[in-house]
């Protein structure tokens, strides 16, 4: 299989972070003022975030050395005694493993070349994210939280991690860590017996389909495709809940022209793993400025995952594949993924175009 050693380690690293930050949540929801910082972009960044990153980057150098990685964090300006909280969480994490007999699958999460044992180490670890991307060679895409407003309000998050060869992606994992599909009554079949304490998993490889299994077990995988419609007014829409991550306004006049009356708003890529389960149909994402460029990291997983499991994943104005290869951000304008077929893609494509261009 293709990538298989870099599936296996890509899947451990995202469950232990999901691990992690799941474990955390809470204490960092209470705490905000000690745990939480606020961007340039006035966007917020957790300790969860940095130490989420900072295991995957680390499994990651640990097992392939010479790879880089496009990751959203940096350890640029963070005092010492944050880092020190970072590394506590990753200890305390690690001891959680030991204590439970927790199955690393023969991973290695560190080694002599990259300890993780200082607070040296870890701004290290957090700065090897800073890859510019591009079209030649391969590089790991990585959002340790994505959804950070959703973590923060302990609601849905997502751990997302993807590779990129020669600005194609080849796997996608992403980590659910709140995620409860027992309560979708339609899909109980394929759940059978799950532990949904620290969520689900869902992991796509190019070629070789998408499949997900419980955090917990991490056994068992179950393939899983979108469902296929055949009119619009049976889709049921999934969107963002910040309403300055996309326009609403608009989302609600394309909704309102293919007759979707049904909707789902949650944060992060797990919207992505909806779609793929068949629970969803359509992702919206439209900007609210045309200037705006959408980051890598906010799409690649859930791009393996969408394809592989038979949806379409496009720009929203000229149904073009979304390209990886121009560095950390997409040049098409907004997002839009659908459980297909393609004629009800390339509608909901052609209608958000249309209200695009009404814009004043």
């Amino acid at each position: 299989m293709a990538f298989e050693r870099e599936l296996l380690i890509a899947t451990h690293a995202v469950r232990k972070a999901s691990f992690l930050t799941k474990k955390v949540q809470q204490s960092i929801i209470q705490h905000r003022d000690e745990t939480t910082i606020t961007k340039a972009d006035n966007s917020p960044v957790t300790l969860g975030d940095y130490a989420a990153q900072t295991i995957i980057i680390n499994t990651i150098k640990s097992n392939f050395p010479n790879d880089y990685v496009v990751g959203e964090e940096s350890a640029n300006g963070l005092d010492d005694k944050f880092v020190s909280s970072i590394l506590k969480e990753i200890n305390d994490i690690d001891q959680y493993y030991k204590d439970n007999n927790i199955d690393t699958g023969s991973v290695d999460f560190s080694n002599d070349e990259f300890p993780l044992k200082s607070i040296d180490d870890v701004k290290q670890i957090i700065n090897f994210g800073d890859y510019q991307g591009g079209n030649k060679g391969r590089f790991w895409c990585l959002d340790p939280i994505d959804g950070t407003k959703g973590f923060l309000r302990g609601e849905q998050f997502a751990v997302c991690l993807a590779l990129i060869v020669d600005g194609v992606v080849k796997c996608g994992i992403i980590g659910c860590p709140n995620l409860k599909l027992s309560q979708y009554n339609s899909i109980q079949d394929k759940l059978g017996n799950v532990d949904e304490s620290f969520g689900y998993i869902f992991r796509a490889v190019r070629g070789q389909g998408a499949a997900f299994t419980d955090s917990v077990t991490l056994s068992n995988w179950k393939d899983i495709h979108v469902r296929h419609l055949q009119d619009t007014e049976d889709m049921i829409t999934l969107e963002g809940v910040e309403k300055s991550h996309s326009s609403h306004e608009e989302q609600d006049l394309i909704k309102k022209k293919l007759n979707i009356t049904q909707s789902i708003h949650l944060d992060s890529q797990v919207k992505y793993c909806l779609l793929a389960m068949g629970l969803a149909d359509v992702y919206l994402r439209l900007p609210i400025k045309m200037s705006f460029q959408e980051k890598i990291w906010d799409h690649a997983a859930g791009n393996a995952i969408v394809l592989e499991s038979g949806g379409f994943h496009t720009d929203a104005l000229e149904n073009q594949n979304l390209d990886f290869s121009k560095g950390r951000t997409l040049l098409t304008k907004g997002v839009i993924a659908t459980s297909g077929p393609a004629k009800l893609h390339e509608l909901v494509v052609s209608t958000s175009k249309e209200v695009l261009s009404n814009r004043a």
